[in-house]
């Protein structure tokens, strides 16, 4: 290790150190690659908030490394609650601080993070090329085989991008709703009345019955909506909800969500579709998302981009998105490496 490395820093990435948390936003938006449809832009009050509320049934850990007082590198490890892994949300070098060992130090003190709150593997996805897409950068997957690093038999999925510009899902219209079924639109917050139902059919994947949907300890079948809604709230985002209602039994029988940070008014992320078993072979998964876009575009008329990612299996999904006109432009793979080292 180079004198750079030796001489770093490691600060806790904690909300109430503002000076600490101000430079780690503008290393991490200096840092963004500048690659068209391959993430968007850092949002400055989405990372505040990200440090001040993280995900259900999660811990974060982030250090800011510093040199000479100036920040040059950071970490930040997600900690499912009850699981042995540490996630790698972060870990990057300031542009002019590369290789000078910064790189390697941080995925040390990685390491040493992840074993003081006693996880035994680090994971992370890295980004891939795919075929005929465009080019991505390999520096990170050489860098963590250089670690020790390997793929994983965890999940791999494709990352698909909507151009608005390009492509208009909507110009057909939206298809006519199945009898037997309404639409309910809403936004950030989900109404009282669905609250079981978003909660239940996004942990199940709509599998389980609602029969289900009233047993079980009350933080399973309600808090982790809630619980999300804070999160999202608290990084200033908003979000946009489609569900579809079966008007028999009032159920809900699916739901899409896109959602948007605060600085980047062209820039949505389509979340999570999903429809119950029992409702399956209407096409409502195609009728929510298009009623939703349509949503978005009513209160968000400038978002012209639209990201998401399933993992590979999830085939139908895929070729939905396909027929809306989202475009694969990458992979993600996952790959893990021991907190410990060998030997």
């Amino acid at each position: 290790m180079n004198n750079a490395a030796a001489d770093l820093r490691f600060v806790p990435l904690d909300a109430g150190d503002t000076a600490t948390l101000d430079a780690w936003v503008r290393l991490t938006t200096d840092s963004a690659e500048d690659v068209p449809l391959s993430a968007a832009p850092p949002c400055a009050a989405d990372l505040t908030g990200s440090v001040r509320f993280a995900p259900p049934d999660t811990t974060l850990a982030g250090e800011v490394a510093l040199l000479g007082g100036q920040a040059v590198g950071a970490l930040r490890l997600v900690l499912p609650d009850g699981a042995p892994v540490a996630v790698v949300d972060q870990l990057l070098t300031a542009p002019k601080e590369r290789r000078q060992g910064i790189g390697t130090a941080l995925f040390r003190r990685a390491r040493a993070l992840a074993e003081q709150h006693g996880r035994t593997l680090l994971v992370a996805d890295l980004l891939q090329a795919l075929h005929g897409g465009p080019p991505r950068d390999e520096g990170p997957a050489v860098f963590a085989a250089a670690l020790g690093a390997t793929p994983s038999d965890g999940p791999e999925g494709v990352h698909q991008w909507l151009d608005l510009d390009a492509h208009d899902p909507l110009a057909d219209g939206i298809p006519e709703v199945p009898a037997g079924y309404r639409i309910q639109r809403w936004g950030t917050v989900t109404p009282d009345a669905f609250a079981i139902a978003v909660s239940e059919l996004g942990r199940s994947l709509g599998e389980a019955g609602p029969d289900t949907w009233d047993r079980g300890p009350e933080a399973i079948r309600t808090s982790h909506v809630r619980r999300f809604e804070r999160m999202r709230v608290g990084r200033g985002r908003r979000a946009y909800h489609v569900g579809a209602v079966h008007e028999a039994t009032g159920e809900l029988a699916g739901f899409t969500s896109v959602s948007k940070t605060t600085g980047n008014p062209e820039h949505a992320l389509q979340g999570m579709t999903v429809v119950a078993s029992a409702h399956r072979g209407h096409h409502l998964g195609l009728l929510l998302k298009l009623a939703n876009l349509a949503h978005v575009r009513e209160y968000e008329p400038r978002v012209r981009l639209i990201e998401t990612a399933n993992a590979d299996d999830n085939h139908p999904m895929i070729a939905l998105n396909e027929a809306m006109g989202f475009i694969p432009q990458e992979r993600w793979v996952s790959w893990e490496a021991p907190a410990a080292p060998a030997g």
